[in-house]
């Protein structure tokens, strides 16, 4: 279908370097390059044993790591970790991409043999550092990030949020970066927990198959609002930080209260972990 590279993300690769192993080599057998894999620096334990696994990953391929550095990551990951996996990238010649890299001094400016909390950043930084963070690091207001930014940003009227899409959802037709997961779940506008299986790519869509996709695409949240307040019985609150919150509470709704079966709304395990 015309794509010639990709890059490896997560969750976090290298916790399961077997696998990743697998995937370099099968990616070098189909001509298919590896622009970079992402990582978390969750698995960084020992230098040396970190420079003896790069080194073999690199043989079958891997030329460059994405290094997440952000606050988001520094509530789990001791930023030492990060530094360690920076290092053994240099150590064995394998370019790092610390993505992002602004935010180093300030991760630095805390203990870096242990996590620190978004409430940590915002006393250090000012009361308004959360909400400043959008214009340095691209955001997409939905997942778990609404649980994070709800309180932050100002929620506006129902009427207000479905007037913003009423055209359709045409973000689910953009393909200039784009994700598969490993459930074989392509994943349209990168939207989480929203899917379409990777064979029914490259044609239309079956709407009978994909009644969610159809409703979205036709009429924006607005359409998928009607169909889960008509058909399910969803009661929507007043108000939503904006439409892609909404769409990630109806969906929500769906898949765990109404418990729908639905290839649409998958994997289920995204729902179940978003916590309240």
């Amino acid at each position: 279908m015309g794509c010639h590279s990709v890059h490896i993300g997560g969750g976090e690769p290298l916790l399961n370097p077997e696998g990743l192993a697998a995937v370099l080599a099968a990616a070098r057998d189909a001509g298919v390059g590896v622009e970079y894999v992402e990582t978390n620096s969750s698995w960084f334990t020992d230098p040396e044993e970190a420079a003896a696994l790069l080194t073999g990953l690199k043989k079958l391929g891997l030329a460059a790591l994405l290094i997440s550095i952000s606050p988001f990551h520094n509530e789990y990951i001791p930023f030492k970790r990060v530094k360690g996996v920076i290092a053994a990238c240099r150590a064995v010649g394998l370019q790092a991409f610390p993505w992002i890299n602004e935010f180093y001094r300030e991760i630095d400016a805390f203990e870096d043999g242990t996590t620190h909390n978004l409430e940590e950043y915002t006393a250090k930084f000012g009361g308004d550092y959360l909400k400043r963070l959008p214009k340095r690091y691209w955001v997409h207001l939905g997942g778990r990030a609404v649980k994070t930014f709800r309180e932050i940003f100002p929620a506006r009227g129902l009427e207000a949020v479905c007037a913003d899409s009423r055209s359709g959802c045409r973000e689910l037709l953009d393909t200039r970066h784009f994700h598969l997961d490993l459930f074989g779940n392509y994943i349209p506008g990168l939207c989480s927990g929203l899917a379409i299986k990777a064979e029914d790519l490259g044609r239309p869509l079956d709407a009978e198959a994909y009644p969610l996709l159809t409703s979205l695409f036709n009429s924006g949240v607005a359409g998928l609002l009607d169909y889960a307040a008509s058909r399910q019985g969803f009661e929507p609150a007043a108000a939503y930080i904006s439409k892609c919150h909404l769409c990630l509470e109806i969906r929500s709704y769906l898949a765990l209260e109404r418990q729908i079966d639905s290839p649409e709304l998958q994997p289920l395990a995204f729902y179940e972990n978003l916590g309240g």
